[in-house]
């Protein structure tokens, strides 16, 4: 469907609003993953501010989409949306890797509500997903109409629309694990078209470019040779974002599994951050980054 001017616009800005939370949790201990947290900006933007059902007074909703963030070190992105969305203060933000404070260095289910994944090890983050998602369809309920009919009636599958859908954003460092691969084989088998995943591809992982590491491509035939559903974004604009997203639902019923690969910069919009290829920053690294990006999207 197209998209209004004015939403994009409120997403856009709302994006900026995120960036500049996640430069206050940063800079409240002036370490934090930013590379990482800079390219998912817009994709959790347009998740939770536009796409996924969530109700922010009620985290544990059991008809929630459900998002897993497998690059669970990342996590600042969600922070900073759950604090737009109200579920904590904006004094939360500052209270980032504290003791008892809910916003740790790793996304983690149990402390923090609103957060659907415990993530630390990556490459796990698409079997849960998958978990989440095969779960949900096996609700889906098989009526035998033989019954009483004498046996002329053959049965019938009764498809039911999911109550929830599951997400699960990708690092490509961790495509390079052969765990993404198995969910990926299962997710096809038993079609999971509930089941969307999107992969942050901004081409750097801790150890180096993503594709000297470890070449992922053709990384497009890979997922398509699985099963899969894919299309290719730009991770930064958001109407190619949101269009995709709802394009996944609209093809539910497809019985395919869903792939959006995002093509991001790692650092976006921090001009330090994107020539370093950041992923872990500390100290003066990181405290220069946050003053250029706060100078950069001040105007908010």
């Amino acid at each position: 469907m197209a998209h209004d001017e004015k939403l994009i616009r409120d997403l856009e800005k709302k994006a900026n609003q995120l960036r500049n939370n996640c430069f206050t949790i940063f800079g409240s201990t002036q370490m934090g993953h930013g590379g990482g947290t800079m390219s998912i900006i817009e994709l959790i933007t347009a998740l939770y501010f536009h796409h996924i059902k969530f109700d922010p007074k009620n985290t544990d909703w059991p008809e929630r989409d459900r998002v897993v963030l497998s690059k669970a070190h990342c996590c600042e992105a969600i922070y900073a949306a759950l604090v737009e969305l109200g579920v904590y203060p904006k004094e939360t933000l500052e209270t980032y890797y504290c003791y008892g404070s809910p916003f740790q260095g790793h996304a983690d289910r149990w402390c923090t509500p609103g957060i659907d994944y415990s993530g630390g090890s990556l490459g796990q983050g698409l079997s849960f997903a998958v978990g989440m998602a095969y779960a949900e369809k096996l609700k889906s309920a098989i009526t035998d109409i033989n019954a009483g009919q004498g046996g002329f009636l053959q049965r019938y599958i009764v498809r039911y629309d999911p109550l929830y859908r599951s997400y699960c954003i990708l690092g490509d460092g961790e495509c390079h694990e052969g765990m993404i691969w198995e969910a990926a084989m299962f997710a096809a088998k038993y079609k999971l078209d509930n089941l969307i995943a999107i992969v942050d591809y901004n081409k750097f992982s801790l150890d180096g470019p993503t594709n000297e590491v470890m070449n992922l491509e053709p990384f497009v035939d890979k997922w398509k040779a699985f099963g899969w559903w894919v299309t290719e974004i730009d991770g930064h604009d958001i109407r190619q974002i949101v269009d995709a997203l709802d394009l996944t639902t609209k093809l539910y019923g497809d019985y395919r599994p869903k792939c959006i690969i995002a093509h991001t910069v790692k650092g976006h919009g921090i001009p330090s951050w994107e020539r370093d290829h950041m992923h872990l920053g500390r100290g003066e690294v990181i405290m220069k980054g946050i003053k250029e990006g706060r100078e950069k999207y001040a105007d908010i």
